[in-house]
Formats: C-alpha cells, sequence, structure tokens
C-alpha cells in the first residue's frame, strides 16, 4: 500500500495559507502551532476541504508555542464541524471530550521508546474509529523492533523521529497510511522534503 504523502505547513501568518496551493502532495498538514494566537480561517479551511490536516499542538506535546486546552478545545472543535481532518494527540483526548471518529490520532515519544503495552491500548482504542493512529517515537535503543510490532496492527502511521530520512521512507513501507514530509520547513527530525518522497515513492510504486 503506498503511504499518503503529508507536506507539513507552519502557518505563522494568513499570508501562510496561500502557499497551500502551490504544493503538490496528498495532504497539507497546516501546523497552526506556529501561529502566536491560532485561528481557525473557516472561507480558507472550506474551500481546501478535502487537501487538509490541521494540527495544533501544544509545547508540552511538541509544539511551537503553548496552547491551552480550552483554546485547543475551542479549535478542534471549529475544526470538526467544517468537517476537515485534524490530528489530535492521544494524551489530550484522555482529558477533553472532542471527536476522533475519523481524525488522526497521535502519540509522540521525543525522548525514550515507550512500552509497547501502553501504545498497544492506544492502538486497540482507537485505531478502528480514527483515520488513522500515528505513533512518533525516538530513534533510539530498539526503536526499530518496537515500530516493527506497531506495523502489525491495521490503520496506523509509522514515524521514526531523528533517523536517516531514508529510515522513514522505509518504515513508511511497513503498512504505514501517512508519511510526513516538509514544504521547505523541518517541522520535525528527520523530515525530508515532499518533493523528494514523492519521487522515491514514484519509483517504487511506478514499478510494480
Amino acid at each position: 500500500m503506498k503511504p499518503l504523502v503529508v507536506a507539513s505547513l507552519p502557518i505563522r501568518t494568513r499570508a501562510d495559507f496561500s502557499k497551500v496551493d502551490q504544493i503538490n502532495s496528498d495532504l497539507v498538514e497546516l501546523r497552526l502551532d506556529y501561529m502566536n494566537e491560532p485561528y481557525v480561517d473557516t472561507d480558507f479551511i472550506k474551500g481546501h476541504l478535502r487537501k487538509l490536516l490541521v494540527t495544533i499542538r501544544d509545547k508540552n506535546e511538541g509544539g511551537v508555542n503553548p496552547i491551552s486546552d480550552e483554546l485547543k478545545r475551542k479549535i478542534l472543535r471549529s475544526l470538526d464541524e467544517l468537517g476537515v481532518l485534524y490530528d489530535v494527540e492521544a494524551s489530550f483526548l484522555k482529558r477533553n471530550n472532542v471527536n476522533y471518529k475519523g481524525k488522526v490520532v497521535s502519540v509522540h515519544y521525543f525522548n525514550t521508546v515507550p512500552n509497547f503495552q501502553e501504545v498497544k491500548e492506544i492502538l486497540e482504542k482507537y485505531s478502528k474509529d480514527a483515520f488513522t493512529v500515528k505513533v512518533a517515537i525516538t530513534g533510539k535503543d530498539n526503536y526499530r523492533e518496537f515500530l516493527g510490532k506497531v506495523s502489525s496492527f491495521d490503520n496506523v502511521t509509522i514515524v521514526p523521529m531523528g533517523v536517516d530520512p531514508i529510515e522513514r521512507i522505509a518504515f513508511s513501507l511497513l503498512n504505514s497510511k501517512l508519511i510526513y514530509a516538509h514544504a521547505g520547513e523541518s517541522t520535525a527530525p528527520g523530515q525530508m522534503d515532499y518533493c523528494t518522497v514523492n519521487r522515491i515513492l514514484s519509483c517504487i510504486f511506478n514499478s510494480k
């Protein structure tokens, strides 16, 4: 299965939204947490519903700026009403009642490889109804073995962080629904630019 290419785009000002039309990827991730005062541009999102994945990640979740649960909850509910795909952390879902069905549920481990049972429980809870469950872990210790286990689950997205970008490509071929790349500015360690990812995947899948 060919993974969908997600090009991550930092949104700092209203002008950054216009860059979406210049990006030729399956999805464009709008990183709203790069804004000092995040908001939902309703008209823009309505005009690009099928192309967008919206992410607003608090600093404690690996985002850029601190974002209160109250503001994040308000924004996610607005996005849900618009019917756009968005990313929500599993830890946020434990504290807040927002919709995750048909959305990206994510878990990030930036410093250590977690206990597999912890991640298994998240996969079992959310993978059936979510658009995908994204598991992102640091490239340390036994991360390859760990992500290999994750790949045995359906509807997952596998993201090793801080590793050779080619390794991201390799893991994306192990049953991963999405592969994340950048649109000119990296938003996570180990990201490759989306044009290169498009070319590599095209070579792999068009040769079959």
